[in-house]
């Protein structure tokens, strides 16, 4: 009976050599590198889909974007977002204005002319800044002094040049930033701070009606001009051209200003972070037959279809002192920008019938903010995405079975 409890060979299921069956694997991915150009033209030798185009959808996996010329501010026509006026008669050259003033020197020093791309809001508080640096060092340099008439001239003509003088010597007990400066307050408010000696010389101007609601959060304000004495806001400062004198000017004591520097501010009432900016969106089109996509709403632009749509988020940071009144901005969105990666949710759209998909192409699109004057109401328009020859993006499309 001892043959009975031998033990039976039965075969382990753990010691197969064989492979296992494979899955059929029939996600698709196609990467595209493009440097200089908003736009890639693909062509392929064997359809990139082995079905047809009705059994996928696509998605964008990767999206990295390099621009340099997407600006916040509309740079192609050169405005003029901010200046500094002379308070005289006007502030144009006259004759023989450059016979004792380089006016034009100081005329195009001070004033703000979007005539280049500007990424982040510390370019545009940089040129503030600029700005008020060179009025403070022109007049430390030559001073605010009535010259004598030119040649053939009335005296009339130069009296109008400064309506407060100030010799040379006594601006130099003066920095250049004492006359006019530039901060933003704790809800990043341009704050314009200037002596009486600048409000009683020069004003302030916003020419375009657009730029006033971004800077200072009120259509109307064209100038901005104080009275140097009481601080008062002039609205007016111009009528037909010609400098509205101050209605108490004869019982205003200039005589006690040069002891001491005493500032006048203005200060505006909107946030320049939530609206100096015009970029608003990023946008991804492609010649794919997309099946009911909810985001196809630029046809008249293009006849592409949009793949993703990402929101220009620049990231900012304030720090500073409330009781020493200086605030600072730090921007952590400069460089290269990974708008779609690893961590982030992939939306799909569903594609059409088509067999044979051999041709792609990819653009990139911006959405930016237009403004109506007529209507004084903004919208949104969508332009191709400007770009220099350094810009650089990277995109990876995924393809994958229903």
């Amino acid at each position: 009976m001892a043959h009975n409890v031998l033990p039976q060979h039965r075969p382990h299921e753990q010691l197969r050599t064989e492979a296992p069956m494979q899955k059929k694997h029939s996600d698709k991915f196609v990467s595209a590198f493009v440097s200089s150009e908003n736009n890639v033209d693909m062509s392929f030798r064997n359809p990139i889909l082995e079905d047809s185009a009705d059994h996928y959808k696509v998605g964008i996996d990767e999206l990295t974007v390099n621009l340099s010329n997407l600006s916040m501010l509309e740079y192609e026509a050169g405005e003029v977002l901010f200046r500094v006026r002379r308070l005289g008669a006007d502030n144009e050259a006259r004759p023989g204005d450059d016979a004792f003033l380089p006016l034009a020197l100081l005329r195009n020093a001070c004033e703000f002319k979007v005539d280049k791309p500007y990424l982040t809001v510390l370019e545009i508080l940089d040129r503030f800044v600029t700005i008020g640096e060179a009025i403070g060092t022109f007049i430390k340099e030559n001073g605010l002094v009535q010259p004598d008439p030119p040649a053939g001239q009335p005296d009339s003509h130069v009296n109008d040049i400064w309506r407060l003088p100030i010799t040379q010597e006594r601006a130099d007990t003066f920095t250049p930033k004492m006359f006019m400066d530039t901060r933003i307050t704790p809800n990043c408010s341009l704050r314009f701070l200037c002596d009486r000696f600048f409000w009683a010389n020069f004003v302030l101007e916003i020419p375009l009606e657009k730029y006033r609601y971004l800077l200072l959060g009120n259509h109307d304000i064209q100038y901005i001009s104080l009275h140097p004495a009481t601080g008062a806001f002039i609205p007016q400062p111009y009528v037909a051209g010609v400098a509205v004198p101050f209605h108490d000017w004869g019982n205003v004591d200039t005589d006690v200003w040069h002891e001491t520097a005493v500032e006048r501010m203005f200060t505006g009432s909107i946030n320049i972070l939530h609206t100096i900016d015009r970029r608003v969106t990023l946008e991804v089109g492609c010649s794919l037959p997309l099946k009911n996509s909810p985001m196809v709403d630029h046809g008249v632009e293009s006849p592409d279809f949009v793949l993703g749509r990402y929101m220009m988020q620049i990231p900012y940071e304030m720090w500073g002192s409330v009781m020493s009144g200086n605030m600072y901005v730090i921007s952590k969105g400069i460089g290269a920008k990974t708008l779609q990666g690893p961590g982030d949710r992939i939306i799909f759209h569903h594609l059409g019938a088509q067999q044979k998909i051999q041709t792609l192409r990819l653009r990139l699109w911006a959405r930016v903010r237009t403004y109506d004057a007529a209507a004084k109401k903004w919208g949104m328009k969508t332009i191709i995405c400007p770009v220099q020859s350094s810009d650089y993006w990277h995109i990876r499309l995924h393809f994958v079975p229903k």
